[in-house]
């Protein structure tokens, strides 16, 4: 499991010692919030101790996390699995800045769980603005305790279509250090301060891909203007033989399905009536994957579509996948996600 932050848990729960799940005693404190879940223990006699002690800490666990404002994160949940890393500009004048905060990048990512390979979907870009070295404090005309600033803009390209989302943009990351030795250890000191201001920013751009990231990617629904023969959408959904139709219609509400069966072809009930078959569309995309070979036996798929059937994606490539999969079954009612031309990126 890949977790955000875990000095929480290290500031309160002790070390899980062996194989066995010995674990160390925890403060009285933590024993008084606890001991009155232990009053089962009695009726758990047959079960031997180690797994009381494991069931213990797993509880103990799970409670600071949600003390601590933590989520535990897994690369199931991840929006997508894997990413390049383009083009990080370094605007500033101090040198191999970008060199410095690809290494930190590529550890972050892998801690969150991402794979990073040149050949991924989505690229993260950006350039670093800004590098500051500013004394604070100052001694006897010695300066004693300095500031690092650094400001980067960072985007994620979806490169399929050429979209770009942004992630960072101009927020400044500080970090302290009080030197008043020689200047060596100044600029040791210093290289210390930057290497952990790159962390912190690293932290920031994973995380926000790595939560954030669903919200970004919107444009993979369905808006009202994607559906292009509201009249020809509709007989196909009211087809009793269409597998697809079928399994779409039983996801929808009951609202929804008898507005299907309503529909007139007025002015008013289209307008109504787009509008609900859009957000019935995108609840089923953003949900499981929508394939099934029986299903979509009858419907011709591109390879873009079948490649990713064969992948079984999660997160943002699945909803993706749902969206090809809704094109290809209404190939003339609704509108294919277009790519962004070359000029326009």
């Amino acid at each position: 499991m890949y977790m955000r932050d875990n000095r929480c848990i290290i500031q309160q729960i002790s070390n899980v010692v062996d194989d066995r799940y010995r674990i160390n005693v925890f403060t009285s404190a933590w024993f008084k919030v606890f001991s009155p879940h232990l009053t089962y223990i009695s009726e758990l006699k047959s079960l031997k101790l180690s797994k009381i002690l494991l069931l213990f800490t797993v509880h103990c666990l799970l409670f600071t996390l949600s003390g601590c404002g933590y989520t535990i994160q897994t690369k199931a949940n991840l929006p997508f699995d894997t990413i390049s890393v383009g083009n990080i500009e370094n605007k500033t004048l101090e040198p191999k800045l970008q060199d410095r905060f690809n290494r930190q990048l590529a550890e972050t990512f892998a801690e969150y769980g991402f794979s990073v390979r040149s050949s991924a979907r989505y690229r993260l870009e950006g350039e670093i603005t800004r590098f500051e070295l500013t004394p604070l404090v100052e001694q006897n005309l010695v300066a004693t305790q300095y500031e690092v600033v650094i400001k980067a803009n960072f985007r994620l390209m979806d490169t399929a279509i050429g979209r770009s989302v942004p992630l960072v943009a101009g927020s400044p990351f500080i970090t302290y250090f009080s030197s008043a030795d020689k200047l060596e250890n100044v600029l040791a000191q210093k290289e210390l301060s930057t290497n952990s201001a790159l962390k912190n920013l690293s932290q920031e751009v994973v995380r926000i891909i790595t939560y954030n990231t669903p919200k970004n990617f919107a444009y993979l629904l369905f808006a009202v203007s994607d559906i292009k023969d509201l009249n020809g959408l509709v007989l196909r959904l009211r087809d009793v033989e269409n597998p697809v139709a079928v399994y779409l219609r039983g996801q929808f509400s009951q609202n929804t399905r008898q507005m299907l069966i309503d529909y007139d072809g007025s002015k008013a009930a289209s307008d109504k009536l787009k509008t609900a078959l859009v957000d019935e569309l995108n609840a089923v995309m953003q949900g499981a994957s929508i394939f099934d070979e029986k299903r979509f036996a009858a419907v011709v798929l591109r390879d873009e579509t079948l490649k990713l059937v064969k992948q079984n994606p999660g997160g943002i490539e699945r909803i993706r996948l749902n969206r090809l999969l809704l094109e290809d079954a209404c190939p003339d009612e609704i509108s294919r996600l277009q790519k962004i031309p070359e000029r326009q990126k």
